[in-house]
């Protein structure tokens, strides 16, 4: 029976293949396997035969950010509007990941919102999202868009699957039908696990990768209203709101300093008025004394 070295294809697998985190592949034992009948069946003639070059869509991830400025007590109502825009989506299309609002003397002055959401509709959802914004009496003062293509990495771990498949199916059969030295199958089973374990693996950084291309993730910040200086309603209204920030900001201030002062002008007040009890007796008694 003719017999071929699986040492060659098993050191190719290992060269040419890494787990998804960059670690190069664990070392495997070369083992005798018999040329399986597909490999037999294939002619020289079917493997020159011209192939058709697929031409593949390039795998994106995308990112969107979205910067909103509006009224202060305004933010936390946005804010649930846009969880409420996802949440109508249902989980399959928007999932919400991070949540969060600051807030400056009971009121809100910034927030953040994460999503996820399906990359189909991400840019029409942006719009909804920049919709409500001008609704609220806000605007949007940044916008980008990034993209990563990550075909290469799925390409790559897609390649690697299918080896680290192949390589255990071979070693599986040389198990189950070859008989050797006790040490050997040993070593060949320490094999199978290992490259079953990276196969588990790039399973996960596949999938990982192919849910970044198929859901979006959008970031959006809030803060608080900062007027267009080309506007002069605007540069108006900001003028009047810093005015009565500053009014309040002063207010506080003076109150502040009050309470604080307010105990110890109580004790000045109260030794003051005993000193002027005292003195006024005093002076009194030297006058009754006199006459």
């Amino acid at each position: 029976m003719r017999y071929v070295v699986i040492g060659a294809v098993i050191l190719s697998l290992t060269a040419c293949s890494k787990a998804p985190n960059g670690a190069p592949g664990q070392k495997l034992n070369t083992y005798d396997v018999e040329p399986s009948a597909q490999e037999l069946a294939k002619s020289p003639s079917a493997a020159n035969a011209p192939q058709p070059i697929a031409v593949a869509i390039p795998q994106m991830a995308y990112s969107y950010k979205y910067a909103f400025r509006l009224a202060g007590d305004a933010i936390g109502r946005a804010e649930q509007t846009h969880v409420a825009l996802c949440d109508r989506l249902g989980p399959a299309r928007c999932q919400v990941l991070a949540l969060d609002s600051g807030k400056s003397d009971g009121t809100a002055s910034t927030g953040t919102l994460k999503l996820r959401v399906q990359s189909s509709i991400a840019r029409r959802f942006g719009q909804q999202l920049q919709d409500t914004i001008a609704k609220a009496g806000g605007r949007a003062v940044s916008s980008s868009i990034a993209a990563e293509d990550v075909s290469k990495d799925i390409v790559d771990t897609e390649a690697r699957l299918r080896q680290r498949t192949l390589l255990v199916e071979r070693l599986t059969e040389i198990l189950r039908t070859r008989t050797g030295k006790v040490s050997e199958l040993v070593e060949a089973e320490r094999s199978v696990a290992a490259a079953q374990e990276e196969i588990d693996q790039a399973k996960g950084w596949l999938g990982e990768l192919r849910g970044r291309v198929a859901m979006s993730t959008i970031d959006i910040s809030y803060d608080a209203v900062a007027a267009d200086p080309s506007s002069p309603r605007s540069g108006l209204g900001e003028a009047i709101a810093g005015s009565w920030s500053t009014f309040s900001i002063g207010i506080a201030a003076i109150l502040s300093t009050l309470i604080f002062l307010a105990p110890w002008a109580l004790l000045l007040g109260l030794g003051y008025f005993g000193w002027r009890t005292v003195r006024g007796r005093v002076r009194r008694r030297e006058e009754n004394d006199h006459a």
